[in-house]
């Protein structure tokens, strides 16, 4: 591992918080809300409950083999053959769930932005974008995950405006959707919160080991809270029924006041979004791409580039499969499936694993 893939604890919140707080953020209130309706907001508290045990895991699994990379630990695991079979399927898994990201945000630019740019024109610029990005090291993609944070932030409080037109009943009764339509409207809720396992790989790079559960849980809050506060704000505005016919109803709250000098708030916000909104994309990629690199063992000051491509162009391919935005959104759930198996049942028996050989992996 080179210096400059080293990251610390401050950095991996960033990251955390980039690699789960994307496009789907825009869909979230509708298709939470689709299941429990005026409780959408408890289920978004309950799907945090999701990467949370997932930090768990991963930071445990870290914890025993603190000096493995994410490749080590799979030929550790599984041996040579099968535990590089294993880390093709988690560079597979970021491809297609990467292919979902580029199209929403395409469709989103493209409706919004850019309705006269083709869709192929739109995703190859992303692409492009990505690929330069994760040509560098993991220190540049942790500042830029940074920097961008830092810009968004603000724009946050565009979104309490809308609360001018709020009705306060539209959450009442509390609890009154039901237990199990909480439950149900827990599971899309946890899609949301797919890139926790980043982690994966990046425990490996932080160098301060025994600050990833603390770093893990400020980035999580983080997300937790904007995810909260978006789906209050459009449960407040339009009430769970209307929500249902509003494609992106985050960002179309917008429209619902004027500014004296700002006619479409909704611009300025997708603006700045287009360099945010992919950081998905941008930390799940560099992490498939590092492992990719490693498991072939592709010398990293040249020949990393042509790993990247070989991530980057099936991610374009994919993206533009989809014939229409239904087929996009269903290929989104197939997705945050994907996430589940990826991000909670293949650490948890990794884990598993570990504690049945003992001591043997805390030494190796």
């Amino acid at each position: 591992m080179n210096s400059t893939d080293t990251i610390t604890s401050k950095q991996l919140i960033f990251i955390i918080i980039g690699a789960q707080v994307g496009m789907g953020i825009f869909s979230l209130p509708r298709l939470v809300s689709a299941e429990a309706h005026q409780d959408a907001w408890l289920a978004v508290l309950l799907g945090a409950l999701v990467p949370l045990l997932m930090l768990i895991i991963i930071e445990r699994l870290g914890r025993r083999m603190p000096e493995l990379s994410f490749v080590s630990m799979n030929h550790f695991l599984f041996g040579r053959w099968l535990g590089s079979v294993m880390v093709f399927l988690f560079v597979f898994y970021v491809i297609f769930f990467n292919s979902t990201v580029v199209r929403i945000f395409t469709e989103i630019t493209v409706i919004f932005l850019l309705p006269r740019t083709p869709v192929p024109v739109v995703a190859l610029v992303v692409v492009l974008a990505i690929v330069y990005i994760i040509n560098k090291d993991a220190r540049v993609v942790a500042r830029l995950n940074e920097v961008l944070f830092w810009i968004i932030l603000p724009l946050i409080f565009l979104f309490m405006i809308p609360l001018v037109n709020a009705d306060y009943t539209n959450l009442l009764p509390v609890g009154g959707a039901g237990f199990k339509a909480i439950v149900r409207g827990v599971l899309p809720s946890s899609y949301a919160y797919a890139g926790m396992e980043v982690l994966l790989v990046f425990y490996f790079l932080v160098k301060s080991k025994s600050e990833v559960i603390k770093a893990g849980i400020l980035g999580l809050g983080w997300t937790t809270l904007v995810y909260l506060i978006l789906t209050l704000i459009c449960l407040l505005v339009w009430g769970s029924e209307t929500i249902q016919i509003i494609n992106w109803p985050a960002l179309t709250v917008l429209k619902t006041i004027k500014f004296p000098v700002l006619e479409r708030p909704e611009f300025l916000l997708l603006t700045v979004w287009m360099g945010v909104g992919i950081r998905p994309v941008m930390n799940l990629g560099f992490a498939a791409a590092y492992s990719l690199g490693e498991v072939l063992h592709v010398k990293r000051d040249k020949y990393f580039h042509l790993v990247v491509m070989a991530i980057a162009l099936p991610i374009y391919i994919l993206a533009l499969l989809p014939p229409n935005l239904i087929i996009a959104f269903k290929w989104t759930e197939y997705a945050g499936y994907t996430f589940l198996l990826v991000g909670l049942l293949y650490p948890l028996l990794m884990l598993v694993i570990t504690v049945i050989r003992g001591k043997g992996a805390q030494s190796a």
